[in-house]
């Protein structure tokens, strides 16, 4: 067995676990040690995928017949393909290359869209086949998905979209506001927009949309960021790496870029954002040469606009509140908040939670003289 970074085979697997890396430098930040064993290879690939945790997981993996329990057996199942990055595992006896797996160029099996974002039951038959997929443990490498290895809790879905981009469709109506404040700022971040009707029509059941319509939740698509070339590392796995050599993950984050660093703690500060875990920030990974090229567009802020008046921060390594964080943060970069005040209030944003926007705006705008 061999895990790949395309068509490059980076660690070898035999039969009795022993690992063998064959280029370091393009190893996943997460084995990128000087010994690799099986459990860290193991533990590795369990991380790939989808928790239990995430909105129908259950049902997606009832639909394929796969494990609740074993995270590695799904991993296999769909040779640990993501849209993360360009990582790959190619057991004995498969003959694909990168070319004819990836997710990036590949048809998707969209019916796994509809399971993951309404919650729908399949039983998945293949045309021509008599239940060949329920016996032949083989068959499951057929499936084209990347919602094995998505992560987050709201329900989300992948769709390609007409103009060949594919487009991460989630219920999420405080993205559309986030993504407005991160503009004004000019903080980079991705970029969200409502999803259509008619993009969804085909995924999204009827009681679903009643029920989002009910709790007055929208659904939302921001489009891929990663592609073949250049793929994502989370600050979960990054801080893997760092505390196998003994370095501070949070020194060395702010060693890559210190700007955006400082420009997080702003975000997370104004959007009162409680959700910014080591899945939910990251770096950028040239592919070619395994090395960080910068950070992550801010993404993922739809637990933002929080009630809690004292957010602890998930991104410094002192104990520290988001507003002290950004305080800190304001004093070194004294970024404008002009545009921010001009602002008319969002919508999907409540009164009450634009006023608190605009008090903590003026807040770190009067720390940047402290």
């Amino acid at each position: 067995m061999h895990l790949m970074q395309k068509d490059s085979p980076v660690l070898a697997i035999d039969e009795n676990g022993v690992c063998q890396i064959l280029d370091f430098h393009r190893l996943p930040f997460g084995l990128r040690r000087e010994r690799v064993t099986f459990p860290d290879f193991v533990e590795w690939a369990s991380n790939r995928t989808l928790s239990m945790g995430r909105s129908y997981a259950k049902e997606i993996l009832n639909t394929l017949r796969f494990s609740q329990t074993n995270r590695y057996a799904v991993c296999l199942a769909c040779r640990g393909l993501s849209l993360e990055d360009s990582y790959w595992i190619r057991q004995e006896g498969d003959e694909k290359d990168w070319e004819s797996v990836n997710l990036f160029h590949n048809e998707l099996n969209l019916f796994l869209t509809e399971v993951a974002l309404s919650g729908s039951n399949f039983f998945y038959e293949r045309e021509g086949q008599d239940r060949l997929f329920d016996r032949i443990p083989e068959k499951r490498l057929q499936i084209h998905t990347p919602e094995l290895t998505t992560m987050g809790v709201n329900a989300k879905g992948w769709i390609r979209g007409a103009d060949g981009r594919l487009w991460l469709h989630k219920a999420g109506r405080y993205e559309l506001p986030a993504s407005q404040i991160l503009e004004a700022l000019q903080i980079p971040h991705i970029s969200y927009e409502e999803s259509g009707a008619e993009e969804l029509r085909d995924y999204l059941s009827q009681e679903r949309k009643e029920w989002l319509d009910g709790v007055g939740e929208k659904m939302v698509k921001s489009c891929l960021f990663t592609n073949p070339d250049c793929s994502m590392v989370t600050f979960e796995e990054f801080s893997s790496f760092c505390e196998a050599y003994g370095t501070n993950p949070y020194e060395e984050a702010c060693k890559v870029d210190r700007e955006a660093y400082l420009k997080m703690q702003i975000a997370d500060y104004i959007l009162n954002n409680d959700d910014r875990h080591g899945q939910n920030w990251g770096f950028l990974v040239d592919n070619d040469t395994g090395r960080i090229t910068g950070f992550c567009p801010l993404f993922d802020h739809d637990h933002g606009f929080s009630a809690n008046k004292r957010v602890m921060s998930q991104t410094t390594w002192e104990l520290m509140t988001l507003e002290e964080a950004a305080f800190l943060a304001q004093r070194e970069l004294r970024l404008s908040l002009s545009l921010l005040f001009a602002m008319k209030r969002p919508e999907y944003l409540e009164m009450d939670q634009w006023k608190q926007v605009l008090v903590r705006g003026r807040r770190l705008a009067e720390a940047a003289w402290r």
